[in-house]
Parts: C-alpha cells; sequence; structure tokens
C-alpha cells in the first residue's frame, strides 16, 4: 500500500490520491523510497478516525472533465526508476536532490506560476542562472536555504517556499544542489 500511495498515487480504495505529489516521489530511487517507508513505519500508530475527503464543486468538475488533474495520470508508472547517484558534493546528485523544485518552479527551473495555488498567489521566481540565485555566491544560497532569507533581505514565504525541509540537509547536500543549478543555463523568466 506504502508504494501504490507514494510512488502511484493510488490509494487503498484503488483510486487516485487527489492531493499527492505523486509527479515527484514517482521519481525517487528505489532506495530512498524503502528509506520513506522504514521511517513511516517505525513511527507509533496514530488511532485518528478522518472524515471521508470532501472536494468542491469545482474540483469535482474538473476531475470529472480532466482526468489529468488526478495524481496518478500525472506519471507514467511504468518509466524506469533512476539509481541514486553517489552522495558527495557533483552536479548529478545536486540534480537528483533537486527533482522537486520542479514542481513550484517549472521543469526548466525558469520559475512562473506555480499549479494548485488560487491566480493571485506569488510567481516562483527563476532558480537558473539567469535569475536572482544566479547572483548569489554558494555561502548566499547555501544561508538563504538554513535561514529562509535572501542576501538582499527578502522573507521567503513558507507557505510558498518550505526553505524549512531545506534546513534538515547536509552542507554536502546543499552545495550540490547549488552546482546542479550553477551548471544550468540561464534563462528568462518564465511568469
Amino acid at each position: 500500500d506504502y508504494v501504490r500511495a507514494i510512488r502511484h498515487g493510488i490509494g487503498q480504495d484503488g483510486k487516485s490520491l487527489l492531493f499527492m505529489p505523486t509527479e515527484i516521489y514517482s521519481k525517487i530511487s528505489d532506495a530512498d523510497l524503502g528509506a520513506i517507508i522504514a521511517y513511516l513505519k517505525s513511527l507509533p500508530p496514530v488511532n485518528n478516525e478522518l472524515p471521508d475527503t470532501s472536494t468542491g464543486v469545482l474540483l469535482r468538475i474538473l476531475a470529472g472533465i480532466d482526468s489529468s488533474v488526478l495524481s496518478a495520470n500525472l506519471i507514467d508508472h511504468d518509466a524506469p526508476r533512476p539509481a541514486e547517484p553517489v552522495p558527495g558534493v557533483t552536479r548529478d546528485y545536486g540534480e537528483y536532490l533537486a527533482f522537486s523544485c520542479s514542481r513550484c518552479h517549472g521543469d526548466n527551473l525558469a520559475g512562473g506560476t506555480v499549479g494548485g495555488f488560487e491566480p493571485d498567489a506569488p510567481k516562483a521566481p527563476n532558480i537558473t542562472p539567469g535569475g536572482a540565485p544566479g547572483n548569489w555566491t554558494q555561502a548566499q544560497f547555501v544561508s538563504t536555504l538554513r535561514g529562509g532569507v535572501t542576501p538582499s533581505g527578502k522573507v521567503l514565504d513558507r507557505e510558498f517556499m518550505p526553505w524549512l525541509y531545506f534546513t534538515r540537509m547536509t552542507d554536502d547536500e546543499l552545495n550540490a544542489i547549488w552546482l546542479y543549478l550553477e551548471s544550468l543555463p540561464a534563462r528568462e523568466f518564465e511568469g
């Protein structure tokens, strides 16, 4: 059930999970998926009766008209899983760790409108060398992800940029992400 829900976005009832970021978790290595499942199984069970999921009429209509919005329909279930690169301060490891950045910053990381948020929500910035981080030093990049404040003093909104998750990463992991982002071609903001 864990693999089906996490990697494929399919619940116990065989239906697509609505709010599961399957397009991200489908790309993690088997080893990392195994580690996530082992961690979840190590937690004490919680006896918590959850109400049935209730969605608004617009989401039900949208899902009925365009089933591609359902998490299980966003991925190729037969795609080969990547092998996790050897951990270290390398571009390849940084690319692997940054796979989830595309969910908000776009497939080419040039920023723009973030799906799933209100139309007036902030646009995700360009994180290629063509965006603001392209002017930061490696130390400033790491400091921004550790402290939630950019070199110019802008406080990152945790609702839209989950920088707290990055505080648990090692310096090597954050430096690997930096190397990957710096290796990308500078792109224009797509917002």
